[in-house]
């Protein structure tokens, strides 16, 4: 890594790392890439081997931020440090620009860019300690980090949080705000202009059964595989829920996820542990779905039994819709994922049980 030298990309250049960022990214990712920001590139005996895009903000309380945009390699450079090198000449950079916050957005099964900041004093940021740190300043640092729109992904900062989170407050949270959700979409279905007392009691309810047994299951295979994790909430998937709610009145589900305990960890070498734990959560809602399908097709309900399936059926099609068939960005942190990449022949059976709930 010595011999690589980071410097600002020059305007003669950019034709040239542009090739490398479409090698790096997938065709999706490069649809939401853009160079607007400070460019630098990882240079070797004038061969370039990748960049980063950088951004810096102000702070209330005379704070600065600093965000890591985007970060990529030439993939036939992995493994010779130019990551590295641009992650270091990013923090120079930042220091140098008076940044007393620098920040970084990675999507949760990205380890291999969660491990470049780890290793650099950077932690992973809950949203109470966000909230704790930034108050609401929290609104114009989600703005200018993208925090309220790249569901999945976890907001790394350095300095990391003074204290450690709590994995059960973050899981109650997720349980209100998605109720939250579910409110709001049952108001917007009536026009805005009525809403019966009883979505406070319907709503939570369903949502706890949803959520719970999903909780419940993964946690049970992750204890049978002898492996511990801890869950994780995607405060910045919220924002988007609540505009479809509104102007659509569906609910769009943000339920988190599992991940190791540790900081440090490579996804390919956990995934045999953590496709059955994404089979686990993703049974229940299916089943739940299909059981409820069959009691309003075969079942003599009445007005209020009906009311709260067809609210419980609002909740658990798209939560299986997210947690099994779309598995590719910008929805990978959903189990879907996991099961693509552990059995896609398994992942293929349960998106088209998921699929036929939908037809049906």
């Amino acid at each position: 890594m010595a011999d690589i030298q980071v410097r600002t990309l020059r305007i003669e250049e950019k034709a040239h790392i542009t090739a490398i960022m479409r090698r790096a990214f997938s065709p999706i990712q490069q649809l939401f890439f853009s160079w607007k920001g400070h460019a630098l590139v990882a240079e070797r005996e004038g061969q370039l081997l990748g960049g980063t895009v950088l951004h810096t903000f102000s702070l209330p309380g005379d704070r600065k931020g600093g965000i890591v945009l985007w970060i990529f390699t030439d993939p036939t450079a992995h493994g010779q440090g130019a990551g590295q090198a641009l992650a270091e000449g990013a923090i120079a950079y930042f220091e140098a620009e008076g940044c007393t916050d620098m920040f970084a957005c990675v999507e949760g099964y990205n380890t291999s860019s969660s491990k470049l900041f780890a290793t650099r004093g950077f932690g992973i940021l809950s949203p109470g300690a966000q909230v704790r740190r930034y108050g609401w300043g929290i609104l114009p640092m989600w703005y200018h980090t993208f925090h309220f729109i790249d569901v999945g992904h976890f907001l790394w900062t350095r300095p990391p949080a003074e204290q450690s989170d709590n994995p059960m407050l973050q899981w109650v949270g997720t349980l209100l705000m998605n109720s939250g959700l579910v409110w709001l979409a049952l108001w917007q279905q009536s026009g805005f202009r009525t809403f019966r007392f009883i979505y406070l009691l319907i709503a939570p309810l369903c949502m706890l059964l949803f959520l719970g047994t999903r909780t419940l299951a993964m946690r049970a295979v992750a204890r049978m595989q002898g492996v511990t994790l801890r869950y994780r909430a995607w405060e910045s998937g919220f924002p988007l829920g609540i505009i479809i709610a509104l102007t659509m009145g569906g609910f769009y589900p943000n339920p988190g996820n599992f991940y190791p305990t540790t900081h440090r960890w490579r996804y390919r070498e956990w995934l045999p542990k953590l496709g059955p734990v994404a089979l686990a959560g993703i049974l229940p809602a299916l089943l739940l779905g299909w059981a409820l399908w069959a009691l309003g097709r075969f079942g003599n309900l009445g007005p209020d039994l009906l009311l709260w399936r067809n609210i419980a059926l609002m909740i658990g099609v798209p939560l299986s819709l997210l947690d099994v068939v779309i598995a590719f960005f910008p929805m990978a942190s959903f189990n879907g994922r996991r099961l693509w990449d552990w059995k896609p022949w398994l992942w293929g059976i349960f998106a088209l049980a998921t699929l036929l709930l939908m037809i049906v």
